[in-house]
């Protein structure tokens, strides 16, 4: 039996196929787009890995320095309430003078003010660095489908759609030889066909002289044709010809 694949199946492969490559492409421009937007320069898929890894390192640096700085702060911060509290040195303990604790205080709080701005421009500085990391992050998702389609999903679908070619060509050639063949028994039908009718008209003629030969046969036995006492038709037509002339 002939199984044939059907046309569409192979036409709904081709239909994904298509629909893969354009979603691999908008996904494409799409990371592409944001990459460029967000860097401020031109840049290809290829490179997202390495620019996602190179912010991330960025903003763990920020992240760093900013946490160094708020740990000096947090160890400095006492120090101006120690030296007024005690009068002495916070880090070495030595007794202060009126002088030098005055000093000491107006350095403290010199160094304190600079400090908060050091570090309100390291938060900015941070939070500027991850939220640069987080929104290269959240296109992470779209390029990892950007790879499985590129790697795996297309290849499979090629494949898938080279298989059901193949296959639909050879049931292609098997259809087209047994519709060779189909014509080749419709010509030999069309040609017995032909033949019918002569066929039929022999045999009509062939009974009707079946039928008259059955009644020259009776004819012969009711005649007894050769018997005794029947004459022949050369005797029959003298006596003929003898009365004529009697006649005359």
């Amino acid at each position: 039996m002939l199984v044939s694949i059907p046309v569409s199946e192979c036409s709904d492969t081709e239909r994904y196929h298509t629909c893969l490559i354009f979603q691999i492409t908008s996904r494409k421009r799409f990371i592409e787009s944001k990459l460029q937007s967000l860097d401020r320069q031109s840049l290809s898929i290829d490179s997202y890995l390495k620019v996602l890894e190179t912010t991330r390192e960025k903003r763990d640096v920020q992240k760093s320095k900013y946490n160094i700085a708020d740990g000096m702060r947090q160890m400095f911060d006492p120090f101006e309430r120690v030296a007024r509290a005690h009068h002495v040195c916070p880090c070495c303990e030595r007794p202060f003078s009126a002088e030098e604790e005055d000093e000491f205080v107006k350095k403290q709080q010199v160094k304190a003010a600079s400090s908060a701005e050091h570090m309100k421009v390291l938060a900015v500085d941070s939070s500027n660095a991850d939220s640069h990391f987080q929104q290269l992050d959240k296109l992470r998702m779209v390029y990892e489908e950007y790879v499985k389609i590129g790697k795996e999903t297309i290849p499979n679908a090629e494949k898938d759609l080279h298989e059901l070619t193949q296959e639909l060509d050879l049931k292609s050639q098997a259809l087209d030889d047994v519709i060779g063949v189909l014509a080749e028994v419709k010509a030999d039908k069309d040609s017995i066909e032909a033949l019918v009718q002569p066929v039929e008209t022999a045999d009509r003629f062939f009974q009707e002289i079946q039928t008259c030969q059955k009644q020259v046969d009776d004819l012969e036995e009711k005649l007894d044709v050769g018997g005794q006492g029947v004459k022949t038709m050369e005797e029959i037509q003298s006596e003929l010809n003898t009365l004529q002339s009697t006649n005359i």
